[in-house]
């Protein structure tokens, strides 16, 4: 029988997988998502920039200090005249922060002490902290700025302030700093293997148990691991088919948000999108070959999904490796599962140099491992408890 058995078992669960509105929906509702939510972010984070550099401050004893309230007009810096208790207007949100300028403030900077300035504001309020950092910001900016004007009115040179400057030279492009703001793209990716793989893997395992009709499919003269692979392969293509779909469209929602606003500048070619097709793809036989096997052990379609959920997460954890602890990279990394895809496609988005031997690693790594776990499938599948 061999590839025929196969081809007809694949044919017959794409056709089952089609008809069936719960696979058709897990497979795809994600990847329709997942744009949605990058859009979001990415639009979200731009209007949170906008608003703090929309800078409104209110300011009690504007009267007191007006050289710098001025100099903080002139950079579009609205100021808002403040009256009451500033502590109670933080405390109960109605004001993000007030700067409190004390009567003796004019005196002090005008005898070269130094003035003080109050920023009463709530360090628990997270939605605060932008304004805060903006505007402490600017204090240390207009306090160099003076510091420097009082010594060259005194003849010194403002640069003894300055015995050193370490001065930042950033070799990465503007793109692959936009690929280590967008870190969530190949974690959204990857996801969509386990996603939309997991309806088909779940069905054609857990669902064809429950509902009695495993036992006569495999009365049919189809050897077992003909039968299993022809399953996987059917699963395969949805979850390749997911993932695909995600990672174009969240480029395509990607490059309809002005990232010039947030300081990124992102664009991808054609090539980069087929070399991040290929260095995925591999792991959607991976994904589904472990939602098979664990479909196997479960007696019921609901507990097969409370199983996979928790595999699901497995791709969660590379990503926040690589977030909070970014490595040098070597070439054995490409071989590692979830871990070497994820690098690769940082890289890939990144416009990065890639050595053709971490395609190879990724590649074989995704399909060597799907095939061991697929084969462990199929001998399970031998045992008659498996009816």
């Amino acid at each position: 029988m061999g590839m025929r058995a196969i081809g007809v078992v694949f044919g017959k669960e794409v056709k089952d997988g089609r008809r069936d509105k719960r696979a058709v929906m897990s497979a795809f509702l994600f990847p329709v998502l997942a744009p949605v939510l990058v859009y979001g972010m990415l639009s979200f984070m731009i209007s949170l920039k906008s608003e703090a550099e929309q800078t409104v401050v209110p300011v009690m004893g504007i009267e007191n200090a007006p050289a710098f309230i001025r100099w903080l007009k002139e950079r579009d810096v609205k100021v808002e005249p403040f009256e009451g208790d500033p502590k109670e207007a933080v405390r109960n949100k109605s004001k993000e922060l007030v700067v409190v300028i004390p009567d003796n403030y004019e005196e002090r900077f005008s005898e070269t002490k130094t003035a003080i300035l109050e920023i009463v504001n709530d360090g628990s309020r997270a939605d605060a902290q932008a304004i805060v950092g903006r505007f402490s910001s600017l204090v240390r900016q207009y306090n160099g700025e003076i510091a420097s004007l009082r010594l060259i009115v005194r003849g010194v040179t403002p640069e003894v302030m300055r015995a050193v400057v370490a001065e930042d030279i950033d070799v990465a492009s503007k793109q692959q700093q936009a690929v280590m703001a967008l870190n969530f793209i190949p974690l959204y990716i990857i996801l969509a293997a386990f996603v939309s793989g997991m309806g088909i893997s779940v069905d054609s395992t857990a669902g064809e148990r429950e509902r009695k009709t495993l036992e006569p499919l495999l009365i049919n003269p189809v050897e077992r691991h003909d039968f299993v692979i022809g399953k996987w392969l059917a699963a395969s293509i949805f979850a390749a088919l997911g993932m695909i779909m995600t990672l174009v469209l969240c480029i395509a929602a990607l490059t309809q948000v002005d990232l010039d606003q947030v300081g990124l500048n992102f664009h991808i070619t054609t090539q980069q999108i087929l070399l991040m097709i290929i260095a995925t793809l591999p792991l959607a036989f991976l994904a589904t070959s472990l939602e098979m096997l664990l479909g196997i052990f479960a007696k019921s379609f609901k507990d097969a999904q409370s199983y996979i959920g928790l595999v699901t997460m497995l791709p969660i954890i590379p990503s926040f490796m690589l977030m909070f602890n970014p490595v040098a990279i070597q070439d054995w990394m490409f071989a590692v599962p979830m871990y070497g895809h994820h690098l690769l496609l940082l890289e890939v988005l990144g416009a990065k140099e890639v050595p053709n031997i971490a395609y190879v690693f990724s590649t074989l790594s995704g399909i060597i491992m799907g095939m061991a776990i697929v084969l462990i499938t199929a001998r399970l599948f031998q045992r008659e408890t498996i009816i």
